[in-house]
């Protein structure tokens, strides 16, 4: 019987990306989808899951509402979202080479506050 090779990176749970110089580099671990969040969030607060819930969507629309109004959100501690545009600019399709035009686009940036900053230090 044949033993399966297990990638330490897996194996630890991290998830790894290749970096510019091919090696991998690890990300810092998995995304947390919208339940693991809710779930942390009422874990960590005291309140139902569904209450969690509640809050997220709800935090969610005022940042898209006050993004569309003002073109920038200040999350006191946090940072900042700020609304950015992306000009258009020629690209390279990957599977033919062929050169295309790809189209201006609106973005979201983010910038860390000092807070926020802190913490990865």
């Amino acid at each position: 019987m044949a033993t399966k090779k297990i990638d330490p990176a897996k194996k630890a749970g991290g998830a790894t990306k290749k970096a510019a110089s091919g090696k991998k580099a690890s990300t810092g671990g998995k995304e947390k989808s919208l339940t693991e969040l809710v779930s942390a969030l009422a874990e960590t607060t005291g309140i139902t899951k569904a209450k969690a819930k509640e809050v997220l969507d709800a935090h969610a629309e005022l940042l898209i509402s006050e993004l569309k109004e003002t073109g920038s959100v200040q999350l006191a501690g946090i940072g900042k979202l700020k609304l950015g545009q992306r000009a258009e600019r020629q690209g390279r399709n990957p599977s033919t080479g062929e050169a295309i035009t790809i189209k201006a686009s609106k973005t979201v940036k983010f910038s860390g506050g000092k807070r926020f900053k802190d913490r990865f230090q």
